[in-house]
């Protein structure tokens, strides 16, 4: 009787330990908890024009906020180029992440007359000296003529980097300011949603070029598109490679030059790897149908990669096929659409140029 009653007490006491958390461990269950999951938003469903949602996020997304209502202008007061400071969440698995880009007119009601080239910038090392900032283009856009507009586009893709605090810069090459009779600029709001689930960003961003003007046209050997072009090479990891994409932002300006170019001309954009060439034509003809309208001057115009009044969120390439692990090479071309050399033969003032930026996302 007492070898039975030792017998049972033993394994009540084994029992317990098995199922008891040792002191100080943690639960190893409360560990492996699964990302909440919601409904992500249907970009493709909103594209090409990307116009901001009516309806209000998922109660379980993260808004966080950019620049809020930033004046943009140019005069007594220089702000064509704002930085502001960003507070990314430091950790989460986001299966989602939009970028809102708001223009509104100012306080008059006089917004720039003008389409304008702009550009939304992710700062890395905000506490650098301003001079060794590193920059990455975050999102193209041309501003519509004398209207406001309001777009919201995918950035998922840069999740390594939205993390922590950060900085952004929004730059609007406009030439307006208070009193102006061209009008006085623009206000801008530049906020991020974080949708939480699966994580899909990649495991590494190259940041090629950030945000640089390329002159097409110069027949000159010395200033013609290759030589300003440095080949950039980039190491990948020895690992099994997922995929490897490349995102070129590209928009063509200057008219009256041979052929209307670069902004009312169609133009190839070569991206050649290791050898192996990936070749993009942007053109928009499809400006005429752009919501953010009725607006002034010629924005139903087709151009080379943009509309006003539109975001511009590029082109994404896959290059797997074409990379690997080690050193790459990467270089880059301008044509025209039919694949010849584009000679400027009767320039204007304003030489043909692109702004380009480009980058690189890896997933293993």
């Amino acid at each position: 009787m007492n070898k039975r009653i030792t017998l049972i007490g033993l394994l009540f006491f084994l029992t317990q330990a098995c199922t008891e958390s040792n002191p100080g461990e943690e639960n190893e269950a409360e560990n492996t908890t699964p990302p909440v999951e919601v409904d992500l938003y249907d970009f493709d469903a909103a594209a090409p024009w990307f116009e901001c949602p009516t309806t209000n996020f998922p109660a379980e997304a993260t808004v966080v906020p950019g620049l809020d209502q930033v004046y943009q202008r140019f005069g007594t007061e220089n702000t064509r180029d704002v930085q502001g400071n960003v507070a990314f969440p430091e950790t989460g698995d986001w299966g989602q992440i939009g970028m809102i880009v708001k223009l509104e007119c100012p306080e008059s009601g006089l917004c720039d007359h003008w389409d304008r080239s702009a550009s939304v910038q992710l700062i890395t090392n905000p506490d650098a000296a301003p001079e060794e900032y590193e920059r990455i283009e975050l999102a193209r856009f041309i501003t519509p003529y004398k209207i406001e507009m309001c777009q919201y586009v995918d950035v998922t893709a840069m999740a390594p980097l939205l993390q922590g605090n950060k900085a952004i810069t929004s730059w609007i090459d406009t030439w307006v300011g208070e009193g102006h009779a061209q009008g006085e600029g623009w206000r801008t709001t530049v906020s991020f949603v974080f949708y939480p689930g699966s994580d899909v960003r990649p495991k590494e961003i190259v940041n090629v070029w950030s945000r640089r003007n390329i002159t097409v046209g110069e027949v000159e050997p010395e200033s013609n598109v290759d030589a300003q072009i440095e080949p950039f090479t980039f190491t990948l990891p020895d690992v099994q490679l997922r995929k490897v994409e490349a995102h070129l932002i590209t928009t063509g300006h200057s008219f009256g030059n041979s052929l209307n170019c670069a902004e009312f001309c169609q133009m190839q954009h070569d991206i050649v790897v290791n050898g192996e060439t990936y070749s993009i034509n942007p053109w928009r003809g499809d400006c005429e149908q752009n919501p953010v309208s009725p607006q002034y001057g010629t924005w139903e115009y087709g151009r080379n990669g943009w509309c006003p009044g539109a975001i511009t969120i590029g082109d994404r390439v896959d290059i797997t096929r074409d990379v690997q692990a080690g050193n790459n090479t990467l270089d880059f071309d301008i044509l025209l659409a039919n694949g010849r050399e584009y000679d400027n033969t009767s320039p204007v003032e304003l030489l043909p140029y692109s702004i380009v930026s480009l980058k690189l996302y890896v997933w293993y």
